[in-house]
């Protein structure tokens, strides 16, 4: 029986476990999106994880929906990047870059003042957080690209790719989910285009498809390259209506690009689904009621799974076959050697919401390994 600790071999890529670092937006980098020396030291800090997803970062400058997040679009921010992929590289680590155009999700104020783009000029029915107005509405006005302007930002992607190989990643995700860009581009509801790029689900697939052959193009192999998904997920104001015409189309065209993994977010938390009544993890409905079953029948490759995930949820998706890797989040923010302590059945740090994003490195770099935590108790007086 496979283990979550047992190597795992991504194509050309080693990993030591089948434990994933997820993407968290954690608004480190300066206003201008240069990622910052403590970004090192934080994903130094999880090096052990069998592969490392950054932080959302964005392609060109439309795409940044949130404010201080990270770009690759500058030669300054790929030198900042290559600090944190060699801090990684020198505790062990293997890192890949998530590759995020937020489209219509978020706000002008957030990306200092440019017009943000999309499929279509259909706002997302959500809220955003600004410096500014704390939450407010997500922006209106929106640019719907032209078919010329879609393959320029298509070509951005690939820019910013061969600035990724440049500044030391093993490797590029394409955020495809969560309501973002592509995400956009794939849904009937905010892709109301006609031209080559929608009107069908196969067109409303192409802009997706393409971005990644030009990935592919930057880094010379697909073996380096993987993309996140999330059938049906409502999320930044997204909505489908043709979800499995979409996504049967839009995995028959992975599988023809070889792609290092396909990684899918779920509508649901599989906790919380974990945690109704009658529910077998393994064999019972839970697992029709997202996309495990519907992805593995229908992509040959890796898969990656998330969905709030404890160490007994991931296991028994392992040993049911749904999926080969899977996503922590939130449990890395306060657990740096999250791999260890769940390997050993260490005690797992609670995580403080309320210092997860923003500001210096409380609540970023200051949560203890569990060995710390052991030899400062030791070190504590009885009764202290």
């Amino acid at each position: 029986m496979s283990s979550l600790f047992d190597e795992f071999q991504l194509k050309d890529l080693t990993l030591p476990n089948r434990i994933v670092m997820g993407p968290m937006t954690r608004a480190k980098a300066t206003p201008e999106g240069v990622p910052t020396p403590l970004m090192a030291l934080h994903y130094a800090q999880r090096a052990s994880a069998g592969l490392i997803i950054s932080e959302g970062t964005w392609p060109e400058r439309r795409g940044q929906g949130y404010f201080d997040i990270p770009g690759i679009a500058t030669q300054e921010q790929e030198d900042a990047w290559r600090v944190v992929t060699d801090a990684v590289h020198a505790k062990g680590g293997r890192i890949f870059l998530q590759s995020e155009h937020t489209g219509r999700v978020g706000h002008e104020v957030n990306n200092g003042g440019l017009q943000m783009v999309a499929p279509s000029a259909v706002p997302a029915d959500a809220m955003i957080f600004t410096r500014q107005s704390g939450y407010s509405q997500m922006t209106t006005d929106l640019h719907a690209l032209t078919t010329a302007e879609t393959w320029e930002l298509i070509a951005d992607y690939y820019k910013a790719a061969v600035r990724t190989k440049a500044a030391g990643f093993d490797g590029i995700e394409l955020h495809g989910a969560s309501g973002y860009l592509p995400h956009q581009f794939l849904s009937d509801e905010s892709n109301q285009r006609t031209d080559e790029f929608g009107g069908t689900p196969e067109k409303r697939t192409e802009f997706m498809i393409r971005v990644l052959r030009r990935l592919i193009d930057a880094w010379g192999t697909s073996h380096r390259i993987g993309v996140k998904i999330s059938p049906n997920i409502r999320y930044n104001g997204i909505a489908e209506n043709e979800v499995e015409e979409t996504y049967s189309i839009l995995l028959e065209r992975l599988n023809d690009l070889d792609l290092a993994y396909v990684a899918f977010q779920t509508p649901e938390s599989l906790r919380t689904l974990a945690n109704q009544p009658n529910d077998e993890i393994v064999d019972g409905e839970i697992w029709h009621r997202f996309p495990y079953e519907f992805i593995r029948e229908r992509y040959n490759g890796t898969v990656i799974a998330s969905g709030d995930l404890t160490k007994e949820l991931a296991q028994n998706a392992l040993d049911a076959g749904k999926a080969d890797l899977f996503v922590f989040g939130r449990a890395y923010m306060s657990n740096p050697d999250l791999v260890e302590r769940m390997q050993h059945d260490w005690p797992i740090n609670e995580t403080d919401l309320r210092r997860g994003y923003g500001g210096g490195e409380e609540g970023y770099t200051d949560y203890p390994t569990w060995e710390e935590q052991r030899a400062a108790a030791e070190l504590t007086p009885s009764g202290a």
